[in-house]
């Protein structure tokens, strides 16, 4: 077992920080009042947030003491709960590896399902994870439309584009086995290191070469930006001054730290 509880570090000063008010001053004001949000809204997704925090926490103790799997976890990018209720299940996820919150909140969608029993099987390797037979630590779900990734980064957006793309071709072909509906989207988040994988640029470069030839693909791209890049900085506005004219894409810019910026952005 380690000596140097990370998790219990961590989990102090979020308890600490919380009871004193000493929190991050808001990037944007964007009051409830100014929206059509309710509040049980904010509670319901604060909990997804704070299940996700307690995973992760719950997940590093268990692997000190030698009953869990490697740990990926999601803490700092809890924000994506928002994204886990915005868009339907419908939508195929193809998830940053960081996506707990959004995991748990997209379950709601769906009566019956139990992602933090899911999660716990997929942390230990369980055999019985519903998703990867206890192959991989991965979040996944086929009655949520979420196809489970590997961890290895941005390797989901070339199969994110390609599925996109199938939507309008299914439709085109009449093709009436298929998972997804005319009207769905394809949803697809990752990290600000991830865009500067060749293995990304391909997905982003088809995405904008069949748009500007007139075709359809619908897919909503998410770049969960900290900052950092594998332990890397990443360069000021890289993000943004990289999707910002992008040909063919719309860039949508907000406070992943602020829940309502993330609602009344993820709705446009």
């Amino acid at each position: 077992m380690s000596l140097f509880n990370r998790a219990k570090i961590i989990d102090q000063n979020f308890t600490s920080f919380v009871k004193s008010g000493n929190l991050p001053q808001a990037r944007i004001d964007f009051p409830l009042s100014n929206t059509n949000i309710k509040p049980s809204d904010l509670v319901s997704l604060f909990e997804s947030q704070v299940l996700s925090r307690h995973m992760d926490l719950k997940a590093r103790l268990m692997k000190d003491e030698g009953k869990c799997y490697y740990t990926i976890g999601s803490s700092g990018h809890e924000g994506n709960a928002v994204f886990g209720r915005i868009f339907s299940y419908t939508d195929m996820a193809f998830l940053h590896y960081r996506s707990g919150a959004f995991f748990i909140e997209r379950s709601r969608q769906i009566p019956g399902t139990t992602p933090l029993y899911d999660l716990a099987l997929s942390f230990t390797a369980s055999a019985d994870d519903p998703i990867s037979g206890g192959r991989h630590k991965v979040f996944g779900s086929k009655r949520l439309n979420i196809p489970p990734q590997t961890s290895t980064i941005s390797s989901h957006i070339p199969k994110a584009t390609g599925v996109a793309l199938s939507i309008d071709r299914a439709r085109d072909l009449d093709i009436q086995e298929r998972e997804l509906k005319n009207d769905s989207i394809v949803v697809c988040s990752f990290g600000d290191a991830s865009i500067n994988h060749s293995t990304a640029l391909g997905g982003f470069n088809t995405a904008s070469w069949v748009t500007h030839q007139g075709g359809h693909v619908p897919i909503v791209f998410i770049c969960e930006d900290n900052g950092i890049g594998i332990s890397v900085p990443t360069p000021k506005n890289w993000i943004r001054d990289s999707f910002r004219n992008r040909l063919g894409y719309k860039y949508i810019v907000c406070d992943g730290l602020n829940l309502i910026d993330l609602i009344e952005k993820s709705k446009e």
